[in-house]
């Protein structure tokens, strides 16, 4: 059984070239199931290159991000080649840097797979934009502490990922690495994030309150029963202005009397919580 193609136009592109040299891509439009391999045929310059490939992340409503299979320092110039863009190698390796400078470069916004479209952090919502880094000295004018340069060296190791990467860094990373990424890159992580096995209370609280937060995702977490329990990603659930009527009621029956109280006096809570925090203790109250 022949595997499906996908094909890409490179030529005039170079930061989609620096997305592949990095070792994916992601293509809007493309319908391949999870893990499912396919033949990237990459043109430009008046060339074809086919290479293998590997559906590695699912968004239904947009693509699909794609790595490369066997990507190695030739095929990586071969691609710079056929976007004529050079790449500088590493001091003595012909290697091209596995992490693209930057993705930040406008790419035309067409629907079909012969374009590539490139979720970037300014696109993320004001809360969700990147927290830069700012240079806490002592008074001798060296760094405040060890675990400053630690913080410091993941903020610059995850800076410029392309979406494959940080979707793989949310998938597999430390929760240090996932705290960092989702400051970063906002809702280009969230999904990958909640379905990690190992993530922690505070990321799903965090995520929850999120006002650009889709609904599935809002469903994710309230069809949680674990999550459910724990009431700081209650209150998350609560303040999200995007929580849906059932989505209320299954919340605040998980809570204990004093906090339904509070739910339906918390100014902090949107109006339907409010009002159906009150429905529910006058309903218990028989009247």
């Amino acid at each position: 059984m022949s595997r499906p193609i996908v094909v890409l136009e490179l030529a005039g592109q170079p930061a989609l070239a620096r997305d592949l040299a990095a070792g994916g891509v992601f293509v809007p439009g493309c319908t391949l199931a999870m893990n499912q391999e396919c033949d990237l045929v990459l043109r430009g310059g008046g060339r074809e290159l086919t290479v293998g490939a590997q559906c590695v992340w699912v968004d239904g409503t947009r693509g699909s991000g794609l790595q490369l299979i066997g990507c190695d320092g030739e095929l990586k110039q071969q691609i710079a080649e056929m976007a004529e863009v050079v790449l500088e190698p590493r001091t003595g390796s012909r290697e091209i840097p596995l992490v693209a400078r930057t993705t930040s470069t406008e790419l035309a916004a067409e629907s079909r797979a012969s374009t590539i479209e490139i979720v970037r952090p300014s696109e993320a919502d004001a809360s969700d934009e990147p927290v830069e880094d700012e240079p806490v000295d002592d008074d001798d004018g060296t760094s405040s502490s060890p675990g400053r340069k630690i913080a410091l060296n993941i903020h610059a190791r995850l800076r410029g990922l392309t979406l494959v990467q940080q979707i793989k860094v949310a998938q597999h990373g430390e929760a240090s690495e996932r705290i960092v990424l989702e400051r970063m890159y906002g809702k280009n992580v969230w999904d990958p994030i909640l379905r990690n096995p190992r993530v922690t209370s505070p990321e799903v609280a965090r995520i929850a309150r999120m006002g650009a937060l889709p609904r599935p995702l809002l469903e994710l977490i309230v069809g949680n029963g674990a999550w459910l329990q724990v009431p700081e990603i209650r209150r998350a659930l609560l303040s999200n202005t995007r929580l849906q009527t059932d989505q209320i009621l299954r919340v605040l029956r998980l809570l204990p009397k004093h906090e339904l109280k509070l739910a339906a006096l918390q100014t902090a809570y949107p109006v339907a919580v409010r009002d159906a925090a009150k429905r529910m203790i006058k309903d218990a109250a028989g009247g």
